[in-house]
C-alpha cells in the first residue's frame, strides 16, 4: 500500500509504510513492560502529521549524525544493523527491534513515547524517518495489556506539533549505504538546539559529524575569535595552539579532542568552547583540513635554527618584526616593544 506524499525538487516522494510503538523508560520501569505496535493506515489525521515529518524531514534535520564504528574501526553498528533489516522488510517484528532497543535507552526524565518508523522513496533512494513524539503531547494511547491502537486528537496536535524528536537517512544501497543522517530534536529549548545524548548517542550509537570544511573553520574561528577577547597569558597559549595545530592535517578529531592534543589549560580550553553555536559541536568529528585552515588562522609563527620563535598576528606580524636576510640562508629578525608579561612554560 503507498500513498503520494509530496514533492520535492520535482521528485516525487512516497511513503509505502508506517509503523508505530509504544516505548516504555526501561530504565526507570522494573517490571519492563512489552513493546507493542500497530501499523499506522496512509490516510487520515495522523497520516497527515507524520507526512507532514516525513517531508520536512530533508530541509528540518539539520545536525549531521554518523553511527558510530565499532571500538577496533570496524563498519559495523548494532543500530544501523536493526535500520537495513528492518528497510529490507518493513513490519512490526523488524520495527518492534528497534523500539525494544530505544526502550532500552529511555528513563523516566524522557517518560513514555511513541516511536514511529516512516519508509518512503525519493526517486530511487530509499528513505526512512525515525521520529519519537511523547505521549502527553500529540498523541493518544490507549494502553490496554492485549491491544494498542492510536488515536490523533486534533485539539492537542495543534498545540503541540512541533513537539518531537526525528532522524533522517536516505541512500540508494542497502548495503554500503545508510551510514550518515541528519538529526533534529524539537523537544528541546531552541536556543540550545542540540539533540539528547540518549537519543544520539544511546539509541542510535551515533556521533556527531561535519564535514572537513564545516568543522575546520568552525575550530579556525572558535580559536580565531577566542584569542582576540582573551587575557594575555591564555592569548599566548592559544597562538602557540593555533601554530601547532597547522600540522594536524587530515587528522580525525573532534574540537574537544584538538584541545586535548594540544593539552590546553581550562582557561584556553573554555575560551575555545565559548566562541561555538552550541556545546555539542565541540563533540563533532571532523578531518583536519590543513590548507583552509592556514587561510584562516590568526597566527604566523617562525622558529629559527637557535630554538628562538617569534609570533604574532598574521595581518601585523611583517610589521612587528623586521627581517633581513643573510647568507648561507640565515635571516635576522629584529623588533621592539616593552615587556607586558614573562613566564616560563613547560612543553607539556
Amino acid at each position: 500500500m503507498s500513498r503520494l506524499s509530496g514533492r520535492a525538487g520535482g521528485i516525487a516522494l512516497t511513503v509505502t509504510h508506517i509503523h508505530t510503538f509504544l516505548v516504555h523508560p526501561k530504565k526507570a520501569t522494573p517490571e519492563e513492560p512489552e513493546v507493542i505496535g500497530t501499523t499506522v493506515p496512509l490516510t487520515g489525521g495522523l497520516y497527515k502529521l507524520l507526512n507532514g515529518v516525513y517531508e520536512k524531514a530533508d530541509h528540518e534535520c539539520d545536525v549531521d549524525i554518523t553511527f558510530r564504528p565499532t571500538l577496533e574501526g570496524k563498519q559495523e553498528n548494532i543500530c544501523r544493523d536493526l535500520v537495513i533489516d528492518y528497510l529490507q522488510s518493513p513490519n512490526i517484528a523488524r520495527g518492534k527491534h528497534l523500539a525494544e532497543r530505544l526502550s532500552a535507552h529511555t528513563d523516566r526524565r524522557s517518560g513514555l513515547g511513541l516511536l514511529f518508523l516512516i519508509v518512503g522513496k525519493v526517486g530511487a533512494e530509499n528513505k526512512v524517518v525515525v521520529s519519537r513524539f511523547p505521549t502527553d503531547d500529540a498523541i493518544y494511547v490507549d494502553d490496554k495489556p492485549n491491544a494498542f491502537s492510536v488515536q490523533y486528537l486534533e485539539r492537542v496536535f495543534m498545540k503541540n506539533k512541533t513537539s518531537y524528536k526525528a532522524v533522517l537517512y536516505r541512500h540508494r544501497s542497502l548495503t554500503g549505504g545508510f551510514w550518515s543522517g541528519r538529526a533534529i530534536d524539537k523537544q528541546l529549548n531552541p536556543r540550545s538546539g542540540e539533540p539528547s545524548d540518549y537519543w544520539i548517542s544511546d539509541f542510535l550509537v551515533s556521533e556527531f559529524t561535519a564535514t572537513p570544511a564545516q568543522g575546520t573553520r568552525r575550530f579556525a574561528t572558535a580559536i580565531r575569535d577566542a584569542a582576540k577577547k582573551a587575557a594575555l597569558g591564555v592569548k599566548q597559549e592559544l597562538a602557540a595552539a593555533a601554530t601547532i595545530a597547522a600540522g594536524f592535517g587530515g587528522l580525525k578529531l573532534s574540537i574537544d579532542q584538538f584541545c586535548a592534543r594540544l593539552s590546553l589549560s581550562s582557561e584556553a580550553r573554555n575560551a575555545i568552547l565559548s566562541e561555538l553555536r552550541a556545546s555539542r559541536t565541540a563533540q563533532e568529528i571532523f578531518q583536519f583540513d590543513a590548507v583552509l585552515y592556514k587561510e584562516l588562522v590568526p597566527y604566523k609563527s617562525i622558529e629559527l635554527s637557535n630554538g628562538a620563535m617569534m609570533t604574532a598576528d598574521t595581518e601585523r606580524f611583517d610589521k612587528v618584526f623586521k627581517r633581513e636576510d643573510g647568507s648561507g640562508g640565515e635571516v635576522r629578525f629584529t623588533t621592539k616593544g616593552k615587556i607586558v608579561d614573562e613566564k616560563l612554560k613547560t612543553s607539556r
